[in-house]
């Protein structure tokens, strides 16, 4: 198994298991070296959940990249979750060039849109953004809104294996080569759709008919681990799929309050295989 470093660019909830309270055990638990670059501290997640405080970190960026490399630190890997600001998304953008010219693989989750509709703290200015970020990269993750918004399809879209092949043909004809496309439901099956070499795949799992927060935050965690890790990107989907799979089997068996977090401890061990 390969032994990689991976930066990864997310807000901070301190209760909720989501960004980097998902990204840095995950990512670890597939025997990987996380390194996390907060760009805002929350008290908890904001589904559900009222009177948070945040608290921008986005003076804290730059400088702490800029110790790196004076430390000779070296990223394989940059994977980036919810950002959440302007000016957090351009030193974002700075950071992903300058790794990308030394050679790192960028991997973006768009993180900006569910339900057919971006996130209401999010204008066009912002998604404008994000979707520059997404065409410096080498591999994008978005859910099944998010991928219709980098196909630029406004219409409302039921998220089948039809409309995930048609969206994925229309990113590879915009030139994205590597796609994770979340969110597909198959009849009683959910999961993902690929995109690699020209080739269109599918995995699944059992679907869970509710809103699972955090869920997104684990399958592309997984995913990168799994990825980086040497696994090949349809399997590294697949255990992706399966490992959010089992935190939400395990976490709604133990009525666990979804609005803190699933039980990603839980599950950590069937990713250390």
């Amino acid at each position: 198994m390969k032994h990689t470093r991976i930066l990864t660019i997310q807000d901070y909830s301190c209760i909720g298991r989501c960004s980097l309270t998902a990204a840095l055990p995950i990512i670890s638990a597939c025997g990987q070296d996380p390194v996390g670059l907060p760009t805002a501290l929350l008290s908890t997640q904001t589904a559900g959940i009222d009177g948070y405080t945040f608290n921008d970190l986005h003076h804290n960026m730059m400088p702490s990249y800029d110790h790196w490399t004076k430390l000779g630190i070296k990223f394989d890997c940059l994977y980036t979750g919810f950002i959440g600001t302007m000016e957090t998304v351009e030193d974002t953008i700075k950071i992903a060039k300058d790794l990308k010219e030394k050679g790192a693989i960028i991997a973006v989750d768009p993180a900006c849109a569910e339900h057919g509709k971006l996130y209401p703290i999010f204008d066009e200015a912002y998604k404008n953004k994000i979707l520059e970020l997404c065409r410096l990269a080498d591999i994008v993750m978005p859910n099944f809104t998010e991928g219709k918004l980098l196909a630029g399809l406004d219409m409302e879209l039921d998220p089948t294996p039809q409309n995930a092949r048609m969206i994925l043909n229309i990113l590879r004809h915009n030139g994205f080569k590597k796609v994770l496309l979340s969110g597909i439901i198959d009849d009683n099956k959910q999961g993902t759709a690929t995109l690699q070499n020209n080739r269109i795949a599918f995995q699944y799992n059992e679907n869970f008919d509710q809103y699972i927060h955090g869920a997104g935050d684990c399958l592309s965690s997984a995913f990168i681990g799994k990825l980086m890790s040497g696994c090949s990107f349809e399997d590294s989907a697949q255990k992706a799929v399966d490992f959010c799979h089992d935190i939400i089997k395990t976490s709604l068996k133990q009525k666990a309050d979804l609005r803190f977090g699933m039980l990603i401890e839980k599950s950590l061990p069937m990713l250390i295989k």
